[in-house]
């Protein structure tokens, strides 16, 4: 019995780099078609087109311009978005949402490739246990909702940190650093990330250009994004997303003094209930491994901690149905690779803690005890997959196109002149032809109001947002 559980072992070592490729491509498949999906059925909303507008504007001869965001006429003026110049070779050869919903599709599905590397560095004599990790990775729902949720270039990123650490591992200093200027202009907060992964670098006393190396430059481009960059294309504004703290204060200066000098009041606010769902839902489908190798999250922090810290009205940032836990999703990883590594050799400090543990893991082998473990996580995977709600996979195979609705908002996209200035409602928003001048409608927390008085044209929507955006149509008919 055991020399045939051997070559069954043995026989799928050998055939992993297959499995892992047929897996990958089956996520792409399954993960773009729902993708496309909502992008046909009215189920994606505004923000694909603060990405999309300023590359055809800049295949148009206006270099990354964006007119979404008042007072800023460039997409820089919101965000440091370099990586505009990296999507915009692909998206020239097919310009459409579509494009960039298939290219970070890709993006994600590669991540697993980079996890059963460091897996099977890991645990080298059970590839196997490599295989089940991807696999992990592949089904993790805060992943699948990150890939899901509209267009969101972080999930390049987010491959590309794992292949980075990946590198340091093993002291691939050229590819490290390829890696590390590819994922600093993504976004500005993924300058944090490369920081603290330099922090976990001084921490693991690697060398030099691993260590110190990418925490001073990580830490010197946010700050110079943040606070040089950024003003200089917003018009000497502050950086734009800090209005997402406003409940601990108006400028980075009070956010920090309200820190500080007040931190019950802060501590009352984290301490509430719905706060902590967030942890929980991304912890969960790991069996709540990663909190066993600290020092492996570190690199999550800062994303963590800007999520958690979200005012009220963008408490979407610390859900696992939105794209801001696409940085903490790579480190949950890596530390729980980490952590079954360690308890599988019996070499994790709670072994010490526990003899008769670390006896039962001698005796039953290292193969047997991380491959037990995955399969446990891939079991919690399943069953959060089932439990979650809303589910967007599960709406992808329990409901049909609305169609008499795309067919209505199609007939009104086409009485509109195409390069006429428009506000549109958010989930029509990406069957709109592309243009110079294009806003949301009603406007909200994000997209400012006022920005609707620049359209010659409005497309909204009665049904939308309780019906409240039928009143604010009302409301401009009323005024004429």
């Amino acid at each position: 019995m055991q020399s045939a559980l051997t070559a069954v072992c043995d026989l799928l070592d050998s055939v992993t780099p297959y499995l892992l490729g047929v897996a990958i491509l089956v996520y792409i498949t399954v993960i773009f078609l729902v993708s496309k999906w909502q992008l046909d059925t009215l189920r994606m909303g505004f923000d694909p087109l603060v990405y999309i507008q300023p590359l055809w504007n800049t295949l148009h001869g206006r270099v990354a311009a964006q007119s979404m965001f008042a007072h800023r006429s460039t997409i820089f003026g919101q965000d440091l978005f370099l990586f505009h110049f990296v999507l915009l070779p692909f998206y020239a050869l097919h310009p459409t949402i579509a494009t960039l919903l298939l290219l970070q599709t890709i993006a994600a599905g590669v991540g697993a490739v980079a996890i059963f590397l460091i897996a099977r560095d890991a645990l080298p004599d059970h590839r196997i246990v490599a295989l089940l990790f991807a696999l992990l990775f592949l089904s993790y729902l805060p992943l699948q909702n990150d890939n899901l949720y509209e267009v969101q270039p972080r999930l390049f990123a987010a491959t590309i940190f794992l292949f980075a650490y990946w590198c340091m591992t093993r002291g691939y200093i050229a590819a490290f650093w390829a890696l590390i200027l590819l994922a600093i202009i993504n976004r500005n907060d993924a300058a944090l990330v490369i920081a603290m992964l330099g922090c976990y670098g001084v921490l693991t006393r690697r060398p030099f250009a691993f260590s110190w190396l990418p925490l001073l430059i990580g830490s010197i481009y946010w700050v110079l994004a943040v606070f040089v960059i950024i003003p200089a294309f917003a018009g000497g504004r502050q950086f734009l997303y800090l209005e997402n703290y406003g409940w601990l204060g108006e400028t980075l200066g009070a956010i920090v003094r309200t820190i500080t000098t007040h931190p019950l009041f802060v501590l009352r606010a984290v301490f509430a209930q719905d706060w902590w769902d967030y942890p929980i839902g991304l912890l969960f489908a790991l069996a709540f491994l990663p909190l066993v190798q600290p020092r492996a999250l570190i690199m999550a922090a800062p994303s963590f901690l800007l999520n958690f810290f979200a005012g009220a009205p963008f408490a979407d940032q610390r859900d696992i149905f939105h794209q801001y836990s696409a940085f903490i999703t790579p480190w949950l990883f890596v530390a729980t690779i980490l952590a079954v590594a360690a308890i599988a050799r019996g070499t994790h400090p709670i072994m010490r803690t526990f003899p008769r543990l670390r006896a039962i893991v001698r005796r039953r082998g290292q193969g047997s005890v991380a491959i037990s473990l995955v399969l446990l996580m891939l079991a919690l995977s399943v069953l959060q997959q089932g439990y979650t709600r809303p589910n967007k996979l599960g709406d992808f195979l329990h409901h049909s196109e609305n169609a008499p609705r795309v067919a209505a908002a199609d007939a009104l996209i086409r009485l509109i002149p195409p390069d006429a200035p428009l506000a549109v409602t958010s989930l029509v928003a990406t069957r709109v032809p592309l243009r110079r001048s294009l806003y949301e409608f009603p406007g909200n927390a994000s997209y400012d109001p006022a920005l609707v008085d620049c359209a010659l044209y409005i497309l909204g929507d009665r049904q939308r947002d309780a019906a409240t955006e039928g009143s604010a149509l009302d409301t401009l008919v009323q005024l004429g």
